[in-house]
């Protein structure tokens, strides 16, 4: 469905002439002329404006009293209309939230560019507090590389089964998060109930696991539940499988295939409902081969395998997890944001910890820091090479992408920017400079190649001050 504009002017024949250019270009319309009936449609149970086009001077309330009083954030990117405003009611607009100011009578051309740059940086707010949003549900797994996006799809297949999973990484790169993410779509009742296996003694494991009556032995002065038990309709996360005792496995791999589990120094076989999970940071196949871990448990725990890969192999998601732990933390610490520079260096880092330890990196990060910016000297890791900073397999959208969320970032204190023009001059400069390179400074060869007209090609090298004759080839 089109956008949804708003026209509030006290002037008809300039609501006509707004309402109609902007129809005309697929928009659909409402037309305010008080700033009465503006407020009320925006705020009104049923709004759901775009954008809104505002003339700044009208009869009672002014168009600069309107945007005062409307609730932050704005309902909608105002553009300021107006004639015969001076500086300081432009600046003014502009510091009460308003995205543009046109001056009247407006050309087609440049309203019609306003309303597409406030509805492009409307939606890049919309998707930065969704991407946010999303990212601090406990059980999101936070990334947008090739391996993360499998991953997710596997798990959202796999996750409604009672399929055993298997899950394979370093140590720090989120098994956990991910039996989470698989708990969460299976749609169980129960809890996600987790044992480290490397954590507790040999001698004490089968009693946190299966529990134990009272008098099984020395010190066991009341019934315990295990972890099993404690699971019932939920799941079982056995964390760092290859580090249990093989006397264990075989009672693991029993409690398995017949669903059912008894306690130490008790004689009652109690049946579970319980999805399991294990993870381990250790090749299990070696484990196998040196006979320190039962062939058979490991056909039956390796149904479905997921395998995490350290994050330096996914660089890309680095600035994700960056934005994810400022805002996990930003209720105790303060809102912080990272500097380019230090961004790079946390990029080309190489993580030996993954995850866990550059989450610890950040928090110690916004502890130090002094302002609101994280610096490169703020952080626990030494610098590194430009080249480190990308990931040897980064596509261009990939590298944009990530220079892009630091500036969305960057606007979070702002009331508006134009960040669409921005972009677009930035990638528009080294893109004559390389195209004008490789035509050899020919404009004719490098207008055909970049699909625009030869005048328009010298305007723009006009605009950014390019001289072909001084570029190499």
């Amino acid at each position: 469905m089109s956008a949804m504009v708003l026209v509030v002017d006290d002037d008809a024949a300039v609501r006509r002439a707004v309402g109609g250019l902007l129809r005309d270009e697929g928009y659909r319309v409402e037309e305010a002329e008080t700033a009465a009936k503006a407020h009320a449609a925006l705020t009104g149970e049923r709004a759901a404006f775009s954008a809104v086009v505002l003339d700044i001077r009208m009869p009672g309330e002014t168009g600069l009293q309107l945007l005062a009083r409307l609730p932050r954030p704005l309902p909608a990117p105002v553009i300021v209309l107006s004639g015969e405003a001076s500086a300081g009611e432009a600046v003014e607009a502009l510091r009460l939230g308003a995205t543009d100011f046109v001056e009247k009578p407006p050309t087609a051309e440049r309203l019609l560019t306003a309303l597409r740059n406030a509805l492009q940086l409307s939606e890049l707010h919309a998707e930065r507090e969704r991407l946010v949003a999303a990212l601090a549900r406990p059980g999101s797994l936070v990334g947008e590389s090739a391996a993360m996006r499998l991953l997710r799809e596997t798990i959202a297949k796999v996750g409604p089964s009672d399929a055993l999973v298997l899950i394979q990484g370093e140590t720090g790169a989120g098994k956990e998060r991910a039996a989470r993410a698989l708990h969460e779509a299976s749609g169980r009742r129960g809890r996600l109930v987790a044992v480290n296996c490397a954590a507790i003694p040999s001698n004490l494991l089968e009693s946190e696991l299966f529990g134990h009556e009272r008098g099984a032995f020395s010190g066991a002065t009341a019934r315990h539940l295990g972890r099993f038990e404690q699971a019932q309709g939920g799941t079982l996360l056995l964390d760092e499988i290859g580090d249990m005792p093989l006397e264990l496995q075989s009672k693991l791999l029993r409690a398995l295939q017949e669903r059912t589990i008894e306690r130490l120094g008790g004689h009652e076989s109690i049946r579970i409902d319980v999805r399991v999970l294990a993870a381990t940071n250790r090749d299990l196949e070696a484990l196998m081969r040196e006979g320190k871990f039962r062939e058979d448990l490991y056909y039956r725990l390796n149904v479905v395998t997921l395998n995490l890969p350290p994050l330096r192999e996914r660089r890309r998601d680095i600035p994700l997890l960056v934005e994810h732990f400022l805002a996990k933390y930003a209720g105790d610490l303060g809102d912080r944001g990272v500097a380019p520079d230090a961004l790079d260096r946390l990029v080309g880092h190489d993580w030996p910890g993954n995850v866990r330890e550059l989450e610890n990196v950040v928090q110690r990060a916004m502890v130090m820091a002094t302002s609101d910016v994280i610096m490169p000297e703020h952080l626990p890791i030494g610098p590194v090479s430009a080249a480190a900073s990308v990931a040897v397999d980064a596509s261009l959208e990939e590298i944009i992408e990530r220079k892009l969320i630091e500036c969305v970032r960057g606007l979070r204190e702002h009331a508006s920017a134009n960040l669409y023009d921005l972009m677009i001059g930035l990638v528009e400069k080294p893109l004559l400079r390389a195209v004008l390179r490789e035509t050899g400074g020919n404009q004719v060869r490098a207008a055909q190649i970049l699909g625009i007209n030869r005048n328009t090609l010298r305007k723009k090298l006009t605009e950014h001050g390019i001289d072909p004759d001084t570029l190499d080839g």
